[in-house]
């Protein structure tokens, strides 16, 4: 029996609605807009501007690296 992830279930599902309620058409804000989305007892940080994710890891990481990425973008 297989068991199966819902990591990408759910990274195709905030890749579609980012398309959805955030389109550009050819440049991005600075700083960027970064969001940290809270799944149960994981994170992500997901950029609204140029689809940067952080990945799941704990609130505290994700904050870090939405903060830092919105500092690189400035």
């Amino acid at each position: 029996m297989t068991t199966m992830t819902a990591e990408p279930i759910v990274r195709a599902m905030l890749a579609a609605v980012h398309r959805r309620d955030h389109a550009h058409a050819t440049s991005c804000c600075q700083p960027h807009s970064v969001e940290v989305v809270h799944l149960g007892s994981s994170s992500i940080a997901v950029c609204h501007d140029c689809g940067f994710e952080s990945g799941f890891h704990t609130i505290r990481d994700c904050e870090r690296a939405a903060a830092d990425h919105r500092l690189l973008t400035a």
